[in-house]
């Protein structure tokens, strides 16, 4: 089942969108060429690929493309799985930050307890600490 992506406008309401700005260059086998081939480029993220179980990757849209989609397209990833969401505009974007920082930090702190409790690892940080705590 193919859902069309929601956009977070800047009054704070969740607006599905009629077209995905993305799926004109659905037929790229490459990421990173469908997202430059819609007008977006790498702006920020909230969390580090691979350092963190969740994450967000922000993509804005180029200057001389705007108003004809949303400003902002954020990803939202863990280990195995990626929603596409859009931002209306920097408000939007910085409420759908706000709202997700809560949950990207626990998944961060989490994980990171789980690997400081692996007994298994005698080197890095883990190891260090374990070691502090001897």
């Amino acid at each position: 089942m193919t859902t069309l992506p929601f956009m977070l406008t800047t009054a704070g309401t969740w607006d599905q969108l009629e077209s995905d700005p993305l799926a004109p260059f659905s037929h790229l086998d490459d990421w990173d060429e469908q997202v430059k081939g819609a007008g977006y480029y790498k702006w920020g993220g909230l969390g580090r690929q691979d350092d963190v179980p969740l994450w967000l990757e922000i993509y804005r849209l180029q200057t001389d493309q705007e108003g004809s989609a949303p400003c902002f397209l954020v990803v939202l990833s863990n280990s195995g799985y990626f929603e596409v969401l859009y931002a209306e505009s920097a408000p939007a974007l910085m409420d759908l930050q706000s709202r997700w920082a809560p949950a990207i930090q626990a998944a961060a702190a989490t994980d990171l307890l789980g690997r400081l409790d692996d007994s298994s690892s005698k080197y890095g940080f883990a190891g260090l600490v374990r070691k502090a705590l001897q």
